[in-house]
């Protein structure tokens, strides 16, 4: 503990002390006033007398101590017989070998945590002198103070620290950076590593360093960067496999830390195969792939590509933590495209472009049957030929619209069940309407016949049939 003489010194005779550093400091009563200065930037107050007692006439902030007055420094302060005081609270880092360098007229003081570093006390007129002190700066957060006061005569002061940076006389290794912090970009699948500054006061740069998890091998990524960021440019193809990044500090000296805590990077996860089947009786497709086994998957969105206002995207259908999926289909005859992205418990989803891709493990193109019949009935007429009945199929839908590609003409007896097929061809694609016409040899025994008629499209879907007609050719 100091000494309370030494405390009321410290403090201009007002008793005002914080800790600071791990040791006891003044607090000038500038601290009470309400004046907030930036970091690392010196807080000042003016005396009207030499012994710094009393009310400060003036505070505020000062960026350096480097001064030259002439006469009085702030109003209500004499040209002589004053007193000027710095005071600034700062993170020395790992600290280390340091100088402090003081040039003054009159009186000026010097203190580190408290603690005495420089002593020119004594009244010089208008000349000044200078003086120079190395010292060991403990790492952490401590006080500089300086003390000036003005007999007679113009009042100079400058002052001034740094850090000794020849490598015989910096043997202190920098601190490890901190708040390592990374962001995996799902679509360049580059990692993105940021950090907090460090506080050296000598700090050259940093390097960034890179190992796969299971390794205990470093890659160094970047060796120097003054940046505080750095995108690692590695394109992980596998997609899997996880990343350790740290960061290290390197001072003027040469000296380097040690690394910071290893961040983590899960890369973009992916699945590894996609399957499916349709189902013709259910009309449904099934979807299957192998579960991921990292132990940072979270779960499954399964996507359909579809039309949605005018142009084709991938829709999200669901989520699943399991490996299968099962989804309604219709059977339009067109190939259907599924699309399965895994998420993990970071947040980080595989990448999902617009467009298709053919050759991506995790996609599948899938042909669906043409379930869909043609949706109009033809026409059916009658007639004779020779040896038989002449049937008539006729459909007067445009050309351009016709979603069938022949006819059937179909018949049985009546008080049957089974039809018969009696024609089953295409049609000219020149005429219009579209007509396909056969004669169909039938006895002339008397017995009645039905005929039906019905479009067919490429896949056999029938449509539905004409009005049924029957015809008996009389006994011959």
């Amino acid at each position: 503990m100091y000494p309370k003489s030494l405390v009321a010194t410290l403090t201009g005779g007002a008793m005002s002390a914080v800790v600071l550093g791990g040791l006891l400091a003044a607090a000038p009563q500038a601290a009470a006033a309400g004046v907030t200065c930036g970091t690392n930037v010196f807080m000042r107050t003016f005396y009207k007398n030499t012994s710094f007692t009393g009310t400060p006439v003036k505070t505020d902030c000062d960026a350096a101590v480097g001064e030259n007055w002439s006469g009085s420094p702030v109003a209500g302060v004499p040209s002589n017989n004053f007193g000027a005081r710095w005071w600034v609270s700062r993170d020395f880092g790992s600290g280390g070998p340091f100088t402090f360098t003081v040039s003054a007229t009159d009186g000026v003081r010097v203190y580190l945590d408290g603690v005495r570093k420089i002593d020119l006390w004594t009244n010089t007129g208008d000349t000044a002198r200078s003086k120079s002190v190395n010292l060991t700066v403990p790492a952490g957060r401590h006080t500089l103070r300086v003390d000036h006061v003005n007999w007679s005569g113009a009042a100079k002061v400058a002052f001034g620290y740094a850090p000794r940076t020849a490598a015989a006389q910096d043997k202190v290794k920098p601190l490890a950076p901190t708040d390592v912090r990374t962001t995996y970009n799902t679509t360049t699948r580059k990692t993105t590593v940021s950090w907090a500054a460090n506080k050296e006061m000598d700090l050259a740069g940093y390097s960034l360093h890179r190992r796969a998890v299971g390794s205990s091998t470093w890659t160094a990524v970047t060796t120097s960067t003054t940046a505080r960021s750095h995108t690692d440019p590695l394109v992980n193809r596998d997609d899997r496999t996880p990343y350790y990044y740290e960061v290290r500090a390197r001072d003027r000296a040469g000296n380097t830390s040690a690394g910071s805590a290893d961040a983590l990077v899960r890369p973009l996860p992916v699945v590894a195969s996609l399957n499916g089947t349709y189902d013709k009786a259910t009309g449904k497709v099934t979807l299957k792939w192998p579960l991921n086994t990292e132990p940072h998957f979270d779960h499954y969105t399964v996507l359909s590509n579809d039309l949605v206002e005018g142009s084709y995207a991938w829709v999200p259908l669901g989520t699943t933590k399991g490996n299968t999926w099962t989804t309604p289909v219709v059977a339009d005859g067109e190939t259907h495209h599924y699309r399965v992205l895994v998420t993990n418990d970071g947040g980080t989803t595989t990448h999902n472009p617009r467009t298709l891709d053919a050759t991506a493990p995790h996609e599948l193109w899938i042909d669906i049957p043409d379930g869909i019949a043609p949706a109009q009935a033809p026409d059916l007429a009658l007639g004779s030929c020779t040896g038989g009945v002449q049937a008539t199929a006729t459909d007067w839908t445009p050309a351009p619209i016709r979603d069938f590609t022949g006819f059937r003409i179909e018949r049985r007896a009546v008080g049957t069940t089974a039809w018969s097929v009696v024609l089953d061809k295409g049609y000219d694609p020149r005429r219009d309407p579209a007509t396909a016409t056969v004669c169909v040899a039938q006895p002339a025994d008397g017995r009645a016949y039905e005929y039906r008629a019905r479009t067919s499209d490429g896949a056999g879907n029938l449509s539905p049939s004409s009005e049924v007609l029957s015809v008996t050719l009389p006994t011959g």
